[in-house]
């Protein structure tokens, strides 16, 4: 009876399942960002704050780093050592890393949770094992969920906890050993 009802099944979806299987995957490219990319990045910087970090800093705190310059500044400090994440030649994520320290890592919030932002991170983490760092480091918050499953999903650990005083947050020090 199961028999004849999943050759049943199968006879009534296989033309809807064969059409929502797309025909390939999306072009995507990490490179090294230039100045050109700055205005890009930092909208693509300001979008991802705004949609992403309200749960943790609250909306004062994102409308602050925002709108007094602090997400621009960050985007400036590190754009030589940032990598971008191209999708169909459109800019979609990216990456500053520096001396085995990931800076910061964004992907558009349209395309979170479709594994570019662990494939951008990956393709970082090769860089610098690359360049002969056998460990990476980067910094986030306690309360910042998304940005602690999703490096605790790519194999990192967390390494410390401190309270910083000068934020009022509990700073999140994680760890990655490269293989």
């Amino acid at each position: 009876m199961l028999r004849t009802r999943s050759k049943a099944w199968m006879a009534r979806t296989n033309n809807r399942l064969i059409k929502d299987i797309p025909n390939r995957q999306p072009m995507k490219k990490v490179r090294q960002a230039n100045s050109s990319d700055s205005d890009t990045i930092k909208i693509l910087a300001k979008e991802t704050i705004d949609k992403c970090y309200r749960s943790f800093l609250g909306d004062d705190g994102v409308d602050w780093f925002i709108n007094g310059g602090g997400s621009d500044r960050e985007v400036n400090e590190h754009l030589e050592n940032t990598m971008v994440l191209e999708v169909e030649g459109k800019i979609q994520g990216y990456c500053a890393a520096e001396e085995g320290f990931i800076h910061s890592l964004m992907i558009t919030p349209q395309l979170q949770r479709t594994g570019l932002g662990g494939y951008l991170l990956a393709q970082v983490e090769a860089m610098q094992q690359t360049e002969g760092y056998e460990h990476l480091r980067l910094e986030t918050f306690k309360g910042n969920d998304q940005a602690l499953n999703f490096y605790q999903k790519q194999g990192w650990s967390i390494a410390t906890e401190e309270h910083d005083e000068s934020f009022g947050f509990v700073r999140v020090c994680m760890r990655k050993i490269l293989n």
